[in-house]
């Protein structure tokens, strides 16, 4: 699953956004203009926009120098409006980590924004050898990818989903487990133990259910973990290559059920099956659920250790 990111801009800025899209693709991402078939048939741009904002995972408008405005007696040249609408409902929508704006040198933004901190580059050609351009699209891809290994707040459910199954379930196993002389697994003993967890590419079935047939499938026994007086039920496997002194955990989150209904919800959904945009949020707040739990995972010195996460 690719970060998507939107690409906005005017008609006399599409050549920058193009080069910019070029550069984000070559990075491994995956960016669309908004040329790129966003805008549907039979939709108005609003409604359209609404809905794009929310299955991006980052926004980049690219504001050049395409009108003259008049403000107290003085001329500027300034962003298209659509440009500058586009900005703010991609920031209200994402955020200001996650909603970017490249500005050509001398386009006069509105007052309101003069408190962010906004890239700057002269459109001279070529593009590739346009040092700030280049620079400043270089910076984006760094922000970027310092922002995807984060789990955040956001519309939908998945960061508080990710944290309430760390912390009500994979934490309270595994402080248990390491709090242990031995582990004492039906008649077995175990010096050690790895606890996999397993995320579902998508939610196209139920999880209980897919759950059920994986753990079948790997030939897993059910078990319960016992921590400050409640059981835990949890899959295991033994590890005979290590000589049986490694417990093997399994677990599917069943949690992230709720992602789809909620998105079900969001969207108000009447019909049945699965859209694309629809499909589009599950895989986003799939990969904020997985992203959270990991960065949990790794920050927590009885897990970082113990536990993998997993795609099935």
């Amino acid at each position: 699953m690719k970060t998507r990111i939107f690409i906005g801009s005017s008609k006399e800025g599409l050549e920058v956004a193009n080069y910019t899209k070029k550069k984000l693709c070559e990075a491994g991402f995956e960016p669309y203009v908004w040329t790129d078939n966003i805008f549907e048939n039979n939709k108005n741009t609003l409604e359209t926009l609404l809905n794009e904002a929310s299955l991006f995972d980052f926004g980049i408008m690219i504001a050049t120098k395409d009108d003259f405005t008049t403000s107290r007696d003085d001329i500027f040249e300034t962003v298209r409006d659509n440009v500058v609408f586009e900005f703010g409902l991609f920031l209200g929508r994402l955020g200001t980590n996650r909603a970017f704006a490249l500005q050509e040198k001398g386009a006069k933004l509105p007052s309101d924004l003069l408190g962010i901190t906004i890239p700057r580059f002269e459109k001279i050609e070529p593009f590739e050898s346009n040092y700030d351009l280049n620079k400043e699209i270089n910076n984006i891809i760094k922000l970027i990818r310092s922002k995807i290994t984060l789990g955040e707040l956001g519309l939908l459910p998945s960061t508080v989903l990710a944290i309430g199954y760390f912390e009500n379930f994979v934490s309270m196993v595994c402080d248990s487990l390491h709090g242990l002389d031995e582990i004492n697994i039906n008649g077995k003993i175990y010096d050690d133990f790895q606890f996999n967890i397993v995320i579902p590419k998508d939610l196209d079935a139920d999880i209980k259910k897919r759950a059920k047939i994986y753990f079948k499938k790997k030939k897993l026994e059910e078990t319960k973990i016992d921590s400050n007086g409640r059981a835990y039920p949890i899959y295991i496997q033994f590890d005979e290559e290590n000589n049986g002194k490694t417990l093997i955990l399994f677990d599917m989150p069943t949690t992230i059920g709720g992602i789809d209904k909620a998105i079900e919800m969001y969207m108000r959904k009447g019909h049945i099956g699965k859209t694309e945009q629809q499909q589009l949020l599950e895989d986003r707040e799939l990969r904020n659920f997985k992203t959270t739990l990991v960065n949990l995972v790794n920050n927590n010195a009885f897990t970082k250790d113990t536990v993998k996460v997993i795609e099935e």
